[in-house]
């Protein structure tokens, strides 16, 4: 009888254990460099993706508001939570954990990260590394372009706010000076390192060029009302690289890869991870031209005097 009763025992424990109710919890942390929009919209993608995949997962998470000095002892808490996976959001943020943390156990997924080569994230574009891995936000410059023009037809030259000593920003550069010419359009570069020194930056635009634009830069993003505010001065059209930024009336338009969409892609990753794929074996995961996003400003479109034009009259993508 008590053979038959452990047998028994031993029999619904192996049951148990493979049945989807006992699959296990996995910890993951999510390290964030500040609070944004566009931002979090990377994080809901990702929970919700490792939702659909079917991961159960608790969450330690947090950001720095920004704050470099404050990284470090961030991440070094997260790590000493022991979790089996990492989502750092930002390159500033993925750098430094993969100098951090150099020497944990568990895979590190980035997002977004607009080159991970040229950020030193990674050697090339077709695998991963150990224990690292993650999705770009790489847009389609020529598509940008051509949708700018379409909206300015008259715009000439094009000038990008950007910040000199970020990877990300300085790659952005790079691929939209390289495509720029293929449009007629001339690219001029304004540098900004401090957020205090945009309203005399942008206001360096007035009779320069015809149009600015701001990259999905750490630096920028968080500044788009001071952006706005010193750009509505000089009656300036600026291009934004996040939808919200438009929502907000805060940028005439964008035209960019969808955050969110950014986050799915990044808890697809994620979750092959967690179920045992090398790092080594994945190449960097890029936007598709579905997963760009298109918004209009009205409200911009009214102060600028502007209309649209007949080629966009069906896009469906004029918030008020």
């Amino acid at each position: 009888m008590r053979k038959k009763i452990l047998g028994g025992v031993l029999a619904a424990v192996v049951l148990l254990a493979g049945s989807p109710a006992a699959a296990e919890t996995k910890k993951v942390a999510i390290a964030m460099f500040g609070p944004h929009l566009s931002l979090q919209q990377v994080s809901d993608g990702f929970k919700k993706s490792l939702q659909k995949e079917g991961v159960d997962a608790v969450y330690d998470e947090g950001n720095v508001n920004f704050d470099r000095s404050l990284v470090p002892q961030f991440l070094n808490r997260l790590a000493a939570g022991q979790p089996d996976l990492m989502l750092t959001i930002t390159t500033p943020m993925a750098q430094s954990a993969k100098q951090i943390l150099a020497k944990r156990d568990f895979p590190i997924v980035f997002a977004p990260v607009t080159d991970p080569v040229q950020s030193g994230l990674l050697k090339s574009w077709d695998h991963g590394a150990p224990l690292l891995a993650g999705v770009s936000n790489i847009p389609d410059f020529d598509a940008t372009l051509e949708f700018m023009k379409t909206l300015l037809p008259k715009m000439a030259k094009l000038g990008i706010l950007y910040n000199p000593g970020d990877d990300s920003d300085t790659a952005f550069v790079k691929r939209l000076e390289a495509a720029a010419p293929r449009h007629g359009v001339q690219l001029v570069l304004i540098g900004v390192d401090n957020a205090n020194d945009i309203p005399q930056r942008v206001m360096f635009a007035r009779g320069n060029v015809d149009a600015l634009f701001v990259p999905a830069s750490s630096l920028l993003q968080p500044a788009a009302p001071a952006i706005a505010s010193a750009a509505a001065r000089i009656s300036m059209p600026v291009f934004g690289s996040n939808t919200p930024s438009v929502n907000d009336g805060h940028v005439l338009a964008a035209f960019s890869a969808d955050f969110y969409r950014i986050g799915e892609k990044a808890g697809e990753l994620a979750a092959r991870l967690l179920r045992g794929a090398d790092p080594v074996d994945i190449p960097v995961m890029v936007p598709k031209p579905e997963d760009h996003i298109l918004r209009i400003s009205q409200r911009q479109m009214d102060v600028l005097g502007l209309t649209l034009p007949a080629a966009l009259k069906d896009c469906d993508c004029v918030v008020k």
